[in-house]
């Protein structure tokens, strides 16, 4: 009963101060916001990408089992500080969340006006993601609250995610430049800020094997690394938010279909 509380209390912190980013990014949409449905869908499949990552990576540890789990657990250090949140993290997420993205923007085919609109169902997807991640998370509520500087981490991915999309979509319909590199910047660029991050905080073997091994030097690389990558991915998530918002007009002016 405690957890449930607790996981509710999660839920309902992360929707709070999620929802109220997304409120303010929809009412600054010009020359009229989205309607109620495409605001929420994405949300949905947000939260859906997270049970669909969560499940994927699972069954991908399983499917390693015991003799190739040793084999990987013998690698490097360093290679196992990076490759872990690759593997296990950065990639099934990003890629599911991109899937997520893809499908709003082909229900939605007709009435994504602009640029601005794409980096909206961006956004959205993240928060869905990030209120389900925050669900599983909070059997241990001090947890949810250590984690509120980094809470609009997912979404401002995903805000990129959906502005390199939106950019490809209005260069490919003006012939106004390359299409092909912004596309493929919507998948790697957030695949790596998610990859550096997670493998200076949640995969940090680094400190992890030099606190267990009594390595002060591994322990204080390790430490410095999580210092520099946790402080350094709290400014991005907020500098992030803030840009879209002083330059949000100039992508509501790229225009991708004309209103209705």
């Amino acid at each position: 009963m405690i957890t449930f509380i607790q996981q509710a209390i999660a839920g309902l912190v992360t929707t709070g101060v999620l929802g109220f980013l997304y409120m303010r990014m929809i009412k600054r949409e010009k020359p009229e916001q989205i309607s109620v449905p495409q605001a929420l869908l994405p949300i949905i499949l947000g939260i859906l990408s997270e049970i669909i990552s969560s499940r994927a990576v699972m069954y991908v540890m399983i499917g390693l089992g015991t003799e190739k789990g040793a084999q990987y657990s013998e690698l490097p250090t360093v290679a196992r500080q990076f490759m872990s949140p690759f593997l296990f993290a950065a990639f099934p997420e990003e890629l599911i969340k991109l899937i997520m993205i893809i499908i709003t923007l082909l229900v939605f085919r007709k009435k994504v006006n602009n640029v601005y609109e794409y980096i909206l169902i961006g956004a959205a997807v993240g928060i869905g993601f990030s209120i389900a991640e925050d669900i599983s998370y909070g059997s241990e509520l001090i947890g949810v609250f250590v984690r509120l500087p980094m809470l609009p981490g997912h979404m401002a991915m995903d805000m990129l995610m959906g502005e390199f999309l939106g950019i490809a979509m209005y260069n490919k319909k003006n012939n106004a430049g390359p299409v092909a590199i912004f596309n493929i910047a919507a998948f790697v660029v957030p695949l790596i800020i998610h990859t550096l991050y997670d493998a200076g905080s949640t995969s940090n073997h680094m400190v992890f094997e030099g606190m267990a091994n009594q390595d002060n030097v591994m322990l204080t690389i390790g430490s410095v690394y999580a210092l520099i990558v946790i402080v350094g991915f709290i400014v991005y998530s907020i500098r992030i938010i803030i840009r879209f918002k002083k330059i949000g007009e100039k992508f509501n002016n790229m225009i991708i279909n004309e209103m209705e």
